[in-house]
């Protein structure tokens, strides 16, 4: 009989100890795995931002591409992917009369609070796109 209770008693405090070892790692998981989600999203929106300032940037070096046909398509395409918030500039302004050759700076800017989860990780940013392009 002495066996048996020490061996139950042997359980009952291997119980308490996973419970306590349970309530240490769980808050360092639960900040690992939110930390993983918010980096994804912020580099989803890194990714969508550069194709926007690209399709931007390929409308307007077009021939008779324009300003403001080239932030149209960019910000279908930001849209489209669910990016909100975002500014679409174009460095020198694109007319129909823009001479071949001349190099366009698109620049496509997105505040992180607007994109994220909101873990609160990364919500102070914002996130930049550059394309560089000539007119054609």
């Amino acid at each position: 009989m002495p066996r048996t209770r020490t061996l139950r008693n042997c359980q009952r405090k291997r119980r308490g100890a996973a419970a306590v070892e349970f309530a240490i790692c769980l808050p360092l998981l639960l900040t690992l795995v939110l930390g993983v989600i918010e980096t994804s999203n912020a580099l989803f929106v890194q990714h969508a931002i550069t194709c926007a300032a690209y399709e931007g940037a390929n409308v307007a070096s077009a021939t008779g591409g324009t300003s403001a046909t080239a932030n149209t398509r960019a910000q279908q395409v930001l849209t489209s992917l669910g990016i909100k918030s975002a500014t679409v500039s174009f460095s020198p302004a694109v007319t129909s009369s823009t001479p071949v050759g001349t190099k366009i700076v698109v620049t496509c800017t997105v505040p992180l609070t607007a994109n994220l989860a909101s873990f609160g990780y990364l919500s102070g940013p914002s996130l930049t796109a550059v394309v560089t392009t000539a007119k054609l």
